[in-house]
């Protein structure tokens, strides 16, 4: 991790990842529209995926989150004793398939901060110097 980073810079990146702003400035928003993201902050120029596998962590944050949202889905249906089991799996996989569309972006917005809070002090992702 960053040297030097305090418990309220890693707060203030978590916030800037819900508000989808680059982790470096918070001025730039991450995403042009939909789930197009910018390659660099339009603003200070950070990159925001340097590598070529930078974008599986979001992948992996938003399935890991659609299996959560999946399986509490069945778990309320079981309770509320509604819909037979295969009823219950296919409104399991249908929340799941939501939940991923719906949260792709945030969950690629997290691991962008993610990946600026463990590597951003490295040269090659900083933004050019002036001049």
């Amino acid at each position: 991790m960053r040297s030097g980073t305090s418990i309220w810079g890693y707060v203030t990146g978590m916030l800037r990842s819900f508000g989808m702003r680059c982790p470096h400035c918070g001025r730039a928003p991450l995403r042009r529209k939909g789930y197009e993201f910018h390659e660099r902050c339009p603003e200070c120029g950070y990159v925001f995926q340097g590598e070529s596998g930078d974008f599986w962590g979001g992948m992996v944050f938003a399935y890991t989150f659609a299996g959560i949202a999946g399986l509490v889905t069945a778990a309320l249906l079981t309770w509320a004793g509604a819909l037979s089991i295969q009823g219950r799996t296919y409104a399991a996989a249908i929340a799941a398939v939501v939940a991923v569309f719906a949260l792709f972006p945030l969950c690629k917005s997290m691991w962008i901060h993610l990946l600026y809070l463990t590597r951003g002090q490295y040269e090659e992702y900083r933004p050019p110097r002036a001049g």
